[in-house]
């Protein structure tokens, strides 16, 4: 089974498009702070700074190394 990336704050990632209507399936951000981890799934999350200067929580599973 493949590692749950778990980017540290200040890093450059590169995430799988959550929006499938979007016309770019990758995009870049930067990580913000620590990861949380969902209690349901044990997923962890991000809080991530998206291209358009608003921030996300986002799926470490999205994420692409």
């Amino acid at each position: 089974m493949p590692t749950t990336p778990r980017p540290g704050r200040g890093a450059v990632i590169t995430y799988l498009n959550p929006d499938a209507t979007h016309p770019v399936a990758f995009l870049r951000g930067v990580v913000l702070g620590p990861h949380v981890v969902d209690p349901e799934t044990g997923h962890l999350w991000v809080p991530v700074l998206l291209p358009d200067r608003t921030t996300s929580v986002l799926d470490t599973v999205n994420i692409v190394l």
